[in-house]
């Protein structure tokens, strides 16, 4: 079955200060999710059980743990193998699209 969202329509959760959150798919099995990051703003330090990958949708996005700190701009891919701890930050502000499977 086909499914459309448009994110603009959807509930954004707080994750921490400058960081929120919108769940477009949680299905068991899988998971996407968007993710903005103010300016400045980090995302908690954290790990998954499961791959995660991130896309970067529009901003600049770093992970002090990938590249030395390498920024990554709109359209670049970063995938994370299970167990691997990492800490999303932005120093101008970004949206990314997130996903991995879930338990």
């Amino acid at each position: 079955m086909i499914e459309a969202v448009n994110a603009s329509e959807l509930p954004w959760e707080t994750v921490t200060e400058g960081v929120e959150k919108c769940m477009l798919r949680s299905l068991p099995g899988e998971k996407r999710t968007l993710i903005r990051i103010g300016a400045g703003k980090a995302f908690p330090v954290h790990a998954h059980a499961v791959p995660d990958e991130v896309f970067v949708v529009d901003g600049v996005y770093v992970d002090p743990q990938v590249e030395n700190g390498k920024a990554f701009g709109p359209g670049a891919y970063v995938y994370y193998p299970v167990g691997t701890e990492h800490h999303a930050t932005s120093p101008s502000g970004c949206t990314i699209l997130v996903w991995n499977a879930n338990r």
